[in-house]
């Protein structure tokens, strides 16, 4: 049984791949979904995005889950209805003290 002072729930969501030309890439037609339990979800920022053809807005949030996590860059984050992407390689922080915990950053625009 994990062990953990916080109770929210993320989806990992990590592409299949398939060969086109020669190269591998992801194929997210079939994803496969894992549910982690124990985790804490912190939106951080948001900013409207305007280079004068497009009009967006960037979010960024990052989550803390359970060390042993699988969770990798490259993968989508669900969490409360909303798809992130993970922003550069989960690390793993071993605090003494504190509670260890894996930290995803994330990011999302929309527009």
């Amino acid at each position: 049984m994990l062990l953990t002072r916080w109770h929210q729930t993320i989806v990992r969501v990590r592409p299949g791949t398939k060969t086109e030309r020669g190269s591998v890439i992801p194929d997210w037609s079939n994803p496969d979904r894992l549910t982690i339990d124990g985790c804490l979800f912190n939106p951080n920022a948001t900013m409207l995005d305007q280079d004068g053809r497009v009009l967006g807005i960037r979010s960024g949030a990052s989550v803390a889950a359970p060390c042993d996590s699988d969770i990798k860059a490259g993968d989508r984050i669900e969490f409360g209805g909303v798809t992130y992407t993970i922003d550069g390689e989960p690390m793993v922080w071993n605090n003494v003290g504190q509670l260890n915990h894996m930290t995803v950053n994330l990011q999302r625009w929309q527009g």
